[in-house]
């Protein structure tokens, strides 16, 4: 019983202390100071620029170098600045894939749609990636 009264008694206090507290109302520019604000957020926000993890020079060496490894071994000229050892693929007529995929059989209706989704995926990806960079960018 004296728990109950001592909860009464301060859902008493805190009640006669809310009505005492007068209400408050935002001032007249509250508006304009939070445009202003919000305007400050957005200049620092494209402050932040996109930087690619790889960038394009080092896309044009990964590109330089599959192409320079693809087409080196094959220059008709003798002289060379490194030796390559010769490799023999003459196992490779041992094996036979002829029969492999014969038992594969695959609708015209999927590999149209494996094709089809392969082309929305790949115009997805593209409009996805300007859209974040719109987002970044500001």
């Amino acid at each position: 019983m004296g728990e109950n009264k001592h909860i009464e008694e301060i859902h008493a206090f805190t009640k006669k202390y809310v009505q005492e507290i007068p209400i408050e109302s935002p001032s007249l520019d509250f508006t304009s100071n939070l445009m202003q604000k919000i305007g400050e957020l957005q200049s620092f926000k494209s402050a932040i620029t996109y930087k690619p993890l790889i960038s394009k020079k080092a896309w044009f060496i990964v590109f330089a170098a599959i192409i320079a490894a693809v087409l080196i071994p094959f220059k008709s000229s003798e002289e060379s600045l490194f030796n390559l050892p010769e490799l023999n693929f003459s196992f490779l007529e041992k094996l036979n894939f002829s029969g492999l995929l014969d038992n594969i059989n695959v609708s015209n209706t999927t590999l149209y749609f494996a094709i089809t989704f392969s082309v929305l995926v790949s115009i997805q990806i593209f409009y996805l990636k300007g859209y974040f960079e719109k987002q970044i960018n500001g």
